[in-house]
């Protein structure tokens, strides 16, 4: 960390740029706490950093253009000193980075810098749906809790609605993703990072089934919505990615069904009438509570296009 003697000047930017990012919403951001300074991450980007000697800023590369006087000022102001260094992770969004060097009697660079900067964070947070998986496992919440003491201001807290802890906790879906970072170790950690969050879509997709089917199994009825499991129709693996977050591809189950469909024991047709697979025994029908009498709550003609695959292509014949 700096110097006490601008310290908070720098933990002061570094809260403006927080709320920056905060404003494009809570899930996009989180703050690492490292040994050779603290970091605001955006997506999958590095944004800021506060280390030892200073302040590591990313600006937006398209506007530093659109403003070539403005650029060839800022560079040869003595507390600014650009970053030659190459970033490969930045060509997803380009940007010039550079190094700040601020002081409590000396901040008239900053409004320049903070505008190429803020156009940054929020081309960042409309590229990126989530704070990458990695930075939410990484993030520190006790850095909050230090700029808030140390600043005297309220600070935002990011807020993960869809966690790895609690929307990877599907076996299958856990499965699907190791297999995919085995399977296709020729990509880059960002093209599959890609993969990873177009998965994690899951939990968007499984909020709308909720409201859909009104938090209710789409076949029992059942209330316990905690057990629910957001079931494709059309396999996640199969789909696109229209498909795998259209509502109308998805059936909110009970553990028992959810399982069986997705192992093709049981489909449906397009009446929402349950089909029964021979290869289950009349003495598991009974053990998992699967009879010929079950059906689909509600169907729509957009159910239908998916229930006909499942039928050709998943159920058991």
């Amino acid at each position: 960390m700096p110097d006490e003697k601008f310290r908070k000047v720098c933990l002061s930017l570094f809260l403006q740029s927080i709320n920056q990012a905060n404003s494009y919403g809570s899930n996009k951001w989180g703050v690492h706490y490292r040994r050779d300074g603290i970091r605001l991450l955006v997506g999958s980007l590095i944004v800021f950093t506060i280390h030892k000697n200073g302040i590591w800023l990313a600006l937006d590369k398209q506007l530093l253009n659109e403003r070539k006087d403005t650029r060839e000022s800022l560079g040869i102001n003595k507390l600014w000193q650009w970053d030659d260094g190459k970033w490969s992770e930045y060509k997803a969004v380009p940007s010039m980075n550079g190094y700040y060097t601020p002081s409590s009697e000396n901040l008239e660079i900053w409004p320049i810098i903070r505008d190429f900067h803020f156009e940054y964070v929020k081309k960042v947070a409309n590229k990126y749906e989530w704070l990458n998986i990695k930075s939410q496992s990484k993030s520190t919440p006790e850095l909050l809790t230090y700029l808030e003491k140390e600043l005297g201001q309220s600070i935002p807290v990011p807020k993960y609605g869809i966690q790895e802890d609690k929307i990877l906790q599907d076996d299958n879906i856990l499965q699907e993703i190791k297999d995919y970072n085995i399977t296709h170790k020729e990509l880059s950690e960002t093209e599959r990072e890609a993969i990873v969050q177009s998965r994690i879509g899951q939990g968007i997709f499984r909020s709308d089934l909720k409201k859909y089917w009104g938090e209710k199994c789409a076949v029992t009825g059942c209330k316990l919505i905690k057990i629910l499991k957001a079931s494709h129709i059309k396999p996640w693996s199969h789909s696109n990615n229209t498909e795998r977050l259209d509502l109308y591809n998805g059936l909110l189950l009970i553990p028992n069904l959810d399982s069986v469909f997705d192992k093709g024991y049981i489909s449906f047709d397009d009446e929402g009438k349950i089909i029964i697979s021979n290869l289950l025994s009349e003495d598991d029908r009974i053990k998992l509570d699967i009879h010929s009498e079950m059906r689909i709550r509600k169907i729509e003609e957009k159910h239908i296009k998916y229930l006909e695959y499942h039928k050709q292509e998943i159920f058991l014949k």
